[in-house]
């Protein structure tokens, strides 16, 4: 039974972005560049697939970010937006449900997450071609920080500040940014994780 945390999480919204310039579909992810992507949009003419349009691909494109440096950043994005749409709430006591029940919010979800959404819509034989978002300015001319400021010292101090738990949640993308090159279908990539890293896949799939 999915529950309405779960349904916000893992909506029926997946997206892909053709770009035959670079020969890529590249599957929007937040805090991946897809601020940026989206502007691009509005001066080239993309195909945008969605949900079920995607069965059709035999590839797709995910660009991989370095865990920390997204999580990071989508913390502070979430509470700025929470902020700025409901200014009667109190940061701080929003701060603390965004550290101590994680991944509230999909700005800062796993990307692993964001794949096993994918997963509902790609076709079983698809191949996932895994990029490092370093290389991400390459198929992009507009760099977007979507109106947020970026996380201050002090912020970022207090996020990881006591926080055991994180590290697995962020070896979980890790793995996937390790892939940088690789291409693989859905049932491959589990395969890997249930190969090499089977304890965090354990620890994650049966409360996701």
């Amino acid at each position: 039974m999915r529950t309405e945390v779960d349904f916000e999480l893992f909506p029926e919204d997946c997206e892909v972005v053709e770009m035959p310039l670079h020969n890529q579909r590249v599957f929007l992810i937040q805090k991946n560049g897809t601020s940026s992507i989206r502007l691009s949009l509005e001066k080239t003419n993309y195909k945008v697939l969605v949900n079920e349009e995607i069965r059709s691909l035999d590839s797709v494109d995910v660009y991989i970010r370095d865990p920390l440096k997204r999580y990071i950043s989508g913390v502070n994005t979430y509470l700025h937006h929470l902020k700025r749409d409901h200014p009667e709430l109190d940061y701080n006591t929003a701060f603390w449900f965004a550290k101590r029940y994680k991944f509230l919010n999909r700005h800062y979800l796993p990307q692993f997450h964001w794949l096993a959404n994918l997963s509902r819509y790609l076709n079983p034989d698809a191949q996932i071609s895994i990029r490092d978002f370093k290389n991400f300015g390459s198929i992009v001319d507009i760099q977007s920080r979507a109106g947020v400021p970026p996380p201050t010292d002090e912020f970022v101090k207090e996020l990881l500040a006591n926080d055991p738990g994180l590290e697995l949640w962020l070896f979980l993308d890790q793995i996937l940014l390790e892939l940088d090159g690789k291409t693989m279908s859905w049932s491959e990539l589990l395969d890997h994780y249930k190969s090499k890293h089977y304890n965090v896949l354990r620890h994650v799939l049966p409360t996701s």
